[in-house]
């Protein structure tokens, strides 16, 4: 199982993978640009030549690119979608330069419009999408949420929907699932049984083999609040015995997983990923 952590891009796009492997890495998520900003500029031949360069050499799989949090997909006003859409598509396209192998975003939210409205915007972006010259070698992934107020994506057999229908329009997809977020909106995974119930019902709703990626984050949040604050691994409400769980079962121990835990010092990062390795190591000594 691959393990990584979200890096920094200061200093150059290149310095990321430098990062990553510093703390050995196997692979690695990054912002393509500043996440809270509309403007954008595409990545030049020698920023693109140098991340891939350095990539090749530290042999980091999956390279996941995390879209901006300003993009919404579902928005009901037309001016902010059909940004948002540029945005994306650009984005897109900024992943597919840098050779990434998949580029994760958040569906936005449709304000008091509610999800058939969310899902109506969600699938026009998506065909304006494959219309573009993007979208064939990156695959989108869709990220679950915590379902904070009017939020879309918490409820998985919607992502599911949504995954029917790229697939349907020539759009390679999949889901990226976030453990803090699938807590918080009410999905158990305390107990043995919880995890196997989880697991059934992400191939039900989703399908396992469209699971590609595994945000790994603890909750600040107790089940259900809906609350997205994350928290270091074993630390919050779902637990340590919950992890340990998870990465041993069938359809979810072998997906890549990526980080997303604070980072108020610098040995967070190291600390959290040395937790999940102890885990994935003892599961190793159990076969």
């Amino acid at each position: 199982m691959p393990v990584g952590v979200h890096t920094s891009i200061a200093g150059g796009l290149a310095l990321s993978v430098d990062r990553a492997a510093e703390l050995g890495c196997d692979s690695m998520q990054i912002f393509g640009r500043n996440p809270r900003s509309w403007g954008f500029l595409p990545v030049s031949p020698t920023d693109v030549s140098l991340f891939r360069k350095r990539r090749t050499i530290a042999g980091i799989w999956p390279v996941v690119i995390h879209t901006t949090y300003l993009i919404n997909l579902s928005s009901p006003d037309d001016a902010n979608y059909e940004k948002s859409v540029d945005l994306f598509k650009n984005e897109l396209m900024t992943a597919e330069d840098l050779g990434a192998d998949y580029l994760v975003t958040h569906l936005g939210s449709p304000h008091e419009l509610g999800p058939e409205f969310a899902v109506e915007r969600i699938e026009d972006a998506l065909a304006a999408t494959a219309k573009s010259p993007y979208g064939k070698k990156t695959m989108i992934l869709f990220e679950n949420t915590a379902g904070a107020g009017n939020s879309f994506g918490s409820d998985l057999a919607a992502l599911g929907g949504l995954i029917e229908r790229a697939l349907g329009l020539g759009l390679p997809a999949g889901i990226c699932f976030d453990t803090c977020h699938a807590f918080a909106a009410g999905y158990p995974m305390k107990t043995a049984c919880d995890i196997g119930g989880l697991v059934k019902t992400i191939e039900r709703d989703v399908g396992l083999e469209n699971l590609k990626v595994i945000h790994l984050n603890d909750s600040k949040g107790e089940f259900g609040s809906n609350l997205d604050r994350h928290e270091h691994i074993g630390k919050g409400k779902i637990g340590l015995e919950a992890f340990k769980r998870l990465l041993t079962r069938p359809g979810i121990r072998d997906v890549p997983m990526i980080l997303e835990t604070p980072k108020k010092t610098p040995q967070d990062d190291p600390r959290n990923l040395r937790v999940v390795r102890e885990i994935l190591k003892e599961r190793k000594k159990k076969k």
